[in-house]
């Protein structure tokens, strides 16, 4: 009978995770590990990726802050942290994070792409594309995240208005994974900024094949519908995501300029006044006011 000392734990809890993908199980062993050292980064490293794998990303952020602690010589983890911060939305710290990685792995595409998308979401594309542009240089077009840099790149030049250089990248996007929505959901964005709105409505219909309840591309059907005068229509795609996601604001708020156009004042005006009060719900900090100035 082995010594039931951290090692102990920790191997049994990467048995019970990896094995048997018992995520709370293995992560009550890999705390008791912890409760024999304290201070012992495999621990709270192996931790923290379990609570990664249970989308409990704040846990996660601190067992890898102890790793780093213990261990910062472990490079390969700044990855691994910055993921997490990333998909908490903490962009700057996300950056912050995958550069002190490329420092020692300025070749590794999966960090390139994520640090480019994090400067893009900051609203920094000139930066954003600069990462992109590295990664599409070293990767293969046959690796699972040429589409994703592909449709990256693309967010990065319609953000910058060139609108034909966007849809080109998004239909390199298409044709390596057909079953991207994302891919034709964003030519049809692109074509309908564009003013083409048949080809944007194909695109858009062809995402919604693929993906037919997704709210945002839902909307934009509605957009080109509204923009092309088929109001009826229009209104069957807003009726269909309120019916989907009661809280989306926006189709609340597109739905009542349809009916504004429609003469249908009364119905307009509640369809309003229901997109002004989710949106005060999700920004509490802003007034009544500059609600009605943001829905304008």
């Amino acid at each position: 009978m082995p010594a039931e000392g951290a090692h102990y734990y920790i191997e049994k809890g990467i048995e019970t995770w990896l094995d048997h993908k018992n995520y709370f199980e293995a992560i009550d062993l890999f705390s008791r590990a912890l409760e024999f050292e304290p201070h012992n980064p495999d621990a709270h490293l192996l931790r923290g990726a379990v609570y990664v794998d249970v989308g409990d990303l704040h846990r996660a952020l601190k067992d890898y802050n102890k790793a780093l602690e213990y261990k910062p010589e472990n490079i390969g983890l700044f990855f691994d942290k910055g993921t997490v911060l990333f998909y908490l939305g903490e962009y700057n710290k996300a950056i912050s994070s995958y550069e002190k990685f490329l420092k020692e792995e300025p070749n590794d595409v999966d960090a390139l792409y994520f640090n480019g998308l994090a400067y893009h979401f900051l609203g920094k594309n000139e930066t954003a594309q600069k990462f992109i542009d590295n990664a599409l240089v070293l990767i293969d077009k046959f690796d699972d995240l040429y589409p994703d840099l592909c449709n990256a790149k693309g967010e990065i030049l319609f953000d910058l208005k060139d609108y034909d250089s966007a849809i080109d990248f998004f239909k390199k996007a298409a044709e390596s994974d057909p079953k991207s929505f994302i891919a034709l959901y964003n030519i049809g964005r692109a074509l309908y900024e564009m003013g083409k709105l048949k080809e944007a409505l194909e695109y858009i219909d062809d995402a919604l094949k693929i993906e037919p309840k997704e709210w945002d591309i839902l909307n934009y059907k509605g957009l080109i519908l509204m923009d092309m005068g088929r109001g009826e229509e229009s209104l069957q795609c807003f009726d269909k995501i309120i019916e989907l996601h009661p809280i989306y604001f926006p189709a609340w708020y597109n739905k009542g300029v349809v009916l504004r156009q429609l003469k249908r004042t009364e119905e307009a005006l509640e369809h309003f006044d229901e997109a002004i009060k989710l949106l005060l719900d999700k920004k509490p900090g802003i007034t009544r006011g500059m609600c009605l100035k943001n829905l304008e």
